[in-house]
């Protein structure tokens, strides 16, 4: 049934982010990449809060790596969360 199927993506993406969260918990310095992915999982739970938050760390993370494509996706991402477009 259809509340069946939704009960079960609210699982897995609980799951998700339990795991992401995990997975950047046991990296010393986690890269841009794993806070664009939190971001994303949060976004898709629903937690917009946690979604900036991370990408607003995947950001910067990026501009100091240099990476554009990941500077422009995230602040794409943040224009949408945060209301600007």
């Amino acid at each position: 049934s259809k509340k069946n199927l939704t009960d079960q993506i609210k699982k897995d993406i609980n799951k998700a982010k339990n795991w992401i969260d995990k997975a950047i918990e046991m990296r010393e310095n986690p890269a841009f990449w794993y806070y664009r992915q939190q971001s994303l999982i949060y976004a898709k739970s629903g937690d917009k809060k946690g979604a900036v938050k991370a990408a607003k760390k995947s950001l910067a993370l990026a501009k100091e790596a240099g990476n554009t494509d990941y500077v422009a996706l995230n602040t794409k991402s943040l224009e949408v969360w945060e209301g600007k477009n």
